[in-house]
C-alpha cells in the first residue's frame, strides 16, 4: 500500500483542532465531486491554478470557454493570456497507468490540432462554444483588460498557434503516483514547443468548514530539466526556447542555419501521399513527420549528424509493445519493402526496445553551401520513398 505524500490539513478554531478529511473524486456520485466539478472549479476560479509557478509566461490566464470542439474532440477548457498565450486544461480522474497514458496523449492531440488553426479558426471555435457573436475571444479578454490592442493581440495569438507554444495542464486527483512515469512518457511524444504541468486539486472538508481546495504541482517540465519540449532523434528533449525570443534578438548561427534549411525543404516538399502531415521547421538537426498510428508511436525523421558527416532519413518507433509488433510485421515484409523503396536501407534493432530503418549519405561537411541543393533534393526524394513505402503498411498494421 502506497504512503500518502501529504498529511491531512488541520482546521484551527480558537482552542478546537479538527482534522479535515480528503474528499475522493468519483466519475459519478450523489455529491458530484467528479471531473466536471474539478473543471468548473478551475474555470470559474482560475486563481486556484498555480500557473505562475509552472511557467510565469502564462500568468493572468483568462478562462475563455469550455468544451471547445477540435478534430481531436472537445477540450475541457481553454484559457488565453492578455499576451496571446494559450492554456489547454484537461480535467481527469487518475486511476490506472492506462488512464495516465490516454490523458497525456489526449491533451497532446488537442495541442497538435490547435497548432494547425489560424486566429480565425480559433475565433469561430470560441464563438460556437460560448454562443457569443463577433470577435468573442478578444471581447472576453477585454472584459478584464479594456485597453487591449486588437491587432497586437491577434498577432500574438496567431504566433502562439503557429509555433505550438501552449501550456498544457492536466488537473485531477490522486495523480501523485506515476508522476515520474509521466515525465518518461513525455520524452516519447510531441513535436510542439509547449510547457507541461501536472496539477492535483485536492479537496478536503468537514461539516463545519465546508470544502477546502488545495492545489499541488506534481510535475512540470522542470522535472525533465525544464524549458521547451522539442523532438530530437525520436526523443522529446528540452531546449532553450529560441522561439520565445524577440524577432530582433540573435539566435545561434547553427539554429538559424537549420531553421532556414528545414523551412526551405518543407516549402518545396511534395508527397505522393496526400494524407501525409507536413512537418514544421525547427532550429535543430531533425525534422519530424508523423506516421500511423500517431507521433507518440511512430515517426519519420530527416536528420543531420554534423560531427559524423551524416545526413539521412529514418523510421522509428516509441519503445514498447506496439514497436515490437510493428517491427516484427515489417521484418516479415523486408524483401518486399527493400524492393519497393528502391534505395539501400539499414535495419537496426537498438537497445531498450528501440528500432530503426534508415538511409544515410555521408558528406565531408553537410552544411557546406556547395552541398545544399544536393542534400535538399536527396532528402525530398528519400522522405517521399519512406512515406510511400511505410505509411500504408503502418496504417494497415495499426487499424
Amino acid at each position: 500500500m502506497s504512503q500518502k505524500p501529504y498529511a491531512n490539513p488541520l482546521l484551527l478554531k480558537e482552542d478546537d483542532v479538527s482534522e479535515l478529511q480528503r474528499i475522493s473524486l468519483e466519475a459519478s456520485g450523489e455529491h458530484s465531486y467528479n471531473e466536471d466539478y474539478v473543471r468548473n472549479l478551475a474555470f470559474d476560479h482560475p486563481s486556484c491554478l498555480p500557473i505562475s509557478e509552472i511557467d510565469n509566461a502564462y500568468r493572468d490566464a483568462v478562462p475563455v470557454c469550455k468544451e471547445l470542439n477540435t478534430p481531436a474532440g472537445p477540450m475541457d477548457a481553454l484559457y488565453v493570456t492578455p499576451e496571446g498565450r494559450l492554456v489547454i486544461l484537461e480535467a481527469k480522474l487518475w486511476r490506472n497507468p492506462e488512464a495516465r497514458r490516454k490523458v497525456v496523449a489526449q491533451i497532446l492531440d488537442y495541442a497538435k490540432e490547435l497548432s494547425r488553426w489560424s486566429y480565425d479558426d480559433l475565433q469561430r471555435g470560441v464563438s460556437a462554444s460560448t454562443g457569443r457573436k463577433g470577435n468573442s475571444l478578444l471581447e472576453i479578454i477585454r472584459e478584464g483588460h479594456p485597453d487591449m490592442d486588437e491587432a497586437e493581440f491577434v498577432d500574438s495569438v496567431s504566433r502562439s498557434l503557429r509555433q505550438g507554444r501552449f501550456l498544457l495542464l492536466i488537473l485531477g486527483d490522486g495523480i501523485r503516483e506515476g508522476a515520474a512515469a509521466i515525465a518518461e512518457f513525455m520524452q516519447r511524444v510531441g513535436t510542439l514547443e509547449f510547457t507541461f504541468g501536472l496539477v492535483e486539486l485536492a479537496l478536503y472538508g468537514s461539516k463545519e468548514s465546508g470544502i477546502i481546495v488545495q492545489p499541488r504541482i506534481l510535475a512540470r517540465t522542470e522535472i525533465i530539466q525544464r524549458q521547451v519540449i522539442v523532438v530530437r532523434d525520436g526523443q522529446v528533449q528540452l531546449e532553450e526556447d529560441l522561439s520565445a525570443q524577440d524577432e530582433d534578438e540573435e539566435i545561434s548561427d547553427s539554429a538559424k542555419w537549420y531553421y532556414e534549411f528545414w523551412a526551405e525543404l518543407v516549402d518545396g516538399l511534395q508527397f505522393d501521399d496526400p494524407e501525409q502531415p507536413m512537418a514544421k521547421a525547427g532550429k535543430k538537426g531533425n525534422l519530424f513527420f508523423e506516421m500511423p498510428p500517431g507521433m507518440s508511436e511512430a515517426w519519420v525523421s530527416a536528420y543531420f549528424i554534423q560531427s559524423k558527416g551524416n545526413v539521412g532519413v529514418y523510421l522509428t518507433f516509441a519503445a514498447g509493445g506496439m514497436a515490437d509488433r510493428l517491427w516484427g510485421a515489417l521484418i516479415e515484409e523486408r524483401a518486399e519493402i527493400e524492393k519497393e523503396i528502391g534505395i539501400p536501407i539499414e535495419w537496426k534493432r537498438r537497445q531498450k526496445g528501440k528500432y530503426g530503418i534508415s538511409h544515410v549519405v555521408k558528406y565531408s561537411d553537410p552544411r557546406d553551401p556547395k552541398h545544399r541543393e544536393e542534400i535538399q533534393s536527396m532528402l525530398s526524394d528519400v522522405l517521399n520513398r519512406f512515406v510511400n513505402t511505410f505509411r500504408h503498411r503502418l496504417s494497415r498494421l495499426t487499424e
